[in-house]
């Protein structure tokens, strides 16, 4: 069987990485990575011969490929010891005879530089394939997957006991590690702790650290290759927790490290390799709670620090909808709410659009048949003022001064909500703006479509500056633009109906007399659209459909431009 060479002259060789990809599953050989000594004319091979479960060092000085060591290191428990593998590494950095006898310290050094650079990327070729080979037997894969996890610690140990300079491949190659840790702990983790120990886990019922277990690589090796599942079920839940917080909360969420944002990074976007983590397996978004890894849904410290820098990282993505799922989440764990089928989150764009189509159908209904049944329509814009005064009121006094929970204020983006109050601030009680509300429709009509355009048009070139797909970066504008206007209509429903009654004598009445009753009039104003009166509703409830729609898009305007003009904050950052 012909080997894969992988042949590699700089930190991340993408033919090598495609070649490996292509070849490690089909059965067509065992992918190697080979390091070329120019100055010694000489190529040194690591090889991770996983189905023999061996680690080769071999170094080919012109005669053919040769073993480095006398013994070749193997996952094998009754043979070898990981710290051995670490002696070895220290070995090929330190005894330079043992790869040519021209050899210097720099050489040496140098190889062990580019093998740390370079390994990560190639045993994560290795795994790709081998995940993607459907002939491959189950515990085969299982055993795999254990001693790649145990490799890479075993790297990202010995790479933090030499003295190299933190250089960006070396960081990168320290990044990579640590996500193979993550993954390939997790599928281990998915196959060999019992469920009932996680689920007690989850519950906080037992704690994977117990004082008595070896928390080594030697120790985690051991407790694998034994008989003593309790053993087993606490040591592995404990590193791949581990493995996890140091993935996602010291890798993915430090924005500082620009681990995935240039050109040479061997990884995917920060965003979907978040997603991927925080997702239980097999989950394809995060709808309940069950769709969250296991780490996620654990109510300790850590798991609640976790969560609050993922609601700030997602908003700061502006997306709306992980964050509020990840906001319920950590709100129900806090009061020991079981969330595992419940729905996290209703936030999304069609959402948005059904509630507004909601809100707009007894006025469109008013507009082509209120001459027919002029109560029915009065009685149902009365009610839905009614139910959206209720419903503020509901969250106002039970939600916050009765429960103070603030889970689904925060989880409404409050600062959108907090802008267009300011927004309205200035508009609702001015004459003028009354005064322009009761222009014909087709004035109206142009302004209220300037301003939704213009407020779309810089929500979007702030969620673009951020998110570098054009397509996704509409998208999310969309969302929140469809959310600011939800959230305008719902507040100008109720500021509306409550200074209308006022305002529209002031500003509305032939001859500004002060003293017409809004039925009279009601009657006295011509249609705004078709049959649909200006104002409308039954008596003390009124709703001002012209007002609403100029108010809507008028108070979202101002306040979107002073989020942009006099904060540097994105206009989904937590107050």
């Amino acid at each position: 069987m012909n080997p894969v060479k992988i042949h590699v002259n700089g930190p991340f060789d993408r033919m090598s990485a495609m070649d490996s990809r292509s070849k490690v599953g089909s059965g067509r050989g065992l992918p190697r990575l080979e390091l070329r000594i120019e100055r010694l004319q000489a190529i040194f091979r690591f090889t991770f011969a996983f189905h023999a479960r061996e680690v080769r060092f071999e170094i080919d000085r012109g005669e053919g490929f040769e073993r480095i060591f006398p013994e070749t290191f193997s996952f094998h428990v009754d043979r070898h010891d990981p710290a051995e593998l670490i002696l070895q590494l220290d070995d090929l950095l330190h005894r330079t005879r043992l790869l040519h006898p021209n050899a210097n310290r720099r050489d040496s050094r140098e190889l062990v530089r580019r093998l740390l650079s370079a390994a990560p990327v190639y045993l994560d070729d290795i795994c790709e394939g081998l995940d993607a080979d459907p002939d491959l037997d189950d515990r085969i894969h299982l055993r795999f997957h254990q001693d790649v996890a145990l490799l890479a610690q075993l790297f990202v140990r010995f790479e933090q006991t030499v003295d190299f300079e933190r250089n960006r491949p070396i960081r990168l190659a320290g990044y990579v590690l640590r996500r193979r840790m993550c993954r390939s702990l997790e599928i281990v983790m998915r196959r060999r702790v019992s469920r009932s120990y996680l689920a007690r886990y989850i519950d906080g019922e037992v704690d994977p650290v117990e004082a008595s277990d070896d928390p080594t690589e030697s120790g985690f090796f051991h407790a694998l290759e034994g008989d003593d599942p309790d053993r087993v079920d606490r040591l592995l839940l404990r590193m791949a927790e581990r493995a996890f917080y140091q993935w996602v909360e010291g890798i993915c969420l430090d924005e500082d490290n620009q681990a995935f944002e240039k050109e040479d990074s061997p990884f995917g976007s920060r965003e979907d390799e978040i997603l991927r983590v925080v997702a239980a397996a097999g989950s394809a978004s995060i709808r309940r709670g069950e769709d969250l890894s296991p780490f996620l849904r654990r109510r300790d410290r850590d798991c609640l620090r976790l969560l609050k820098k993922l609601e700030r990282w997602f908003l700061r993505q502006y997306d709306i909808r992980h964050s509020s799922a990840v906001i319920q989440h950590a709100a129900w764990l806090e009061q020991g709410k079981d969330d595992a089928r419940a729905v996290l989150t209703w936030h999304a764009p069609i959402n948005y659009a059904v509630a507004l189509v909601v809100i707009a159908l007894p006025f469109v209904g008013a507009a082509f048949a209120f001459d027919q049944a002029p109560a029915l329509f009065g009685f149902l814009c009365a009610a839905e003022v009614a139910v959206v005064f209720a419903l503020m009121s509901w969250f106002l006094l039970y939600r916050f001064v009765w429960s103070r929970d603030l889970s689904l204020f925060h989880a409404s983006v409050p600062r959108i909500g907090a802008g267009i109050i300011v927004g309205y601030a200035p508009v609702f009680l001015i004459d003028e703006v009354w005064a322009l509300a009761g222009r014909d429709v087709f004035a109206l009509g142009g302004l209220v479509m300037f301003l939704g355009l213009v407020t779309l048009l810089y929500i979007y070139v702030e969620v673009r500056r951020r998110i570098g797909d054009s397509t996704e970066a509409f998208g999310r504008a969309r969302g929140i633009f469809l959310l600011g206007v939800l959230q305008a209509a719902a507040i100008g429903l109720v500021m509306t109906s409550l200074v209308g009654p006022f305002m529209v004598v002031r500003s509305w009445a032939p001859g500004n007399e002060m003293e017409v009753p809004l039925p009279v009039l009601q009657q006295d104003l011509a249609p705004l659209l078709g049959e649909l009166p200006r104002i409308v509703g039954l008596d003390p409830v009124y709703a001002f459909p012209s007002a609403l729609l100029l108010m809507t898009f008028l108070s979202f305007f101002i306040g979107v431009f002073l989020q942009l003009l006099w904060e540097e904050l994105p206009i989904t950052e937590p107050l």
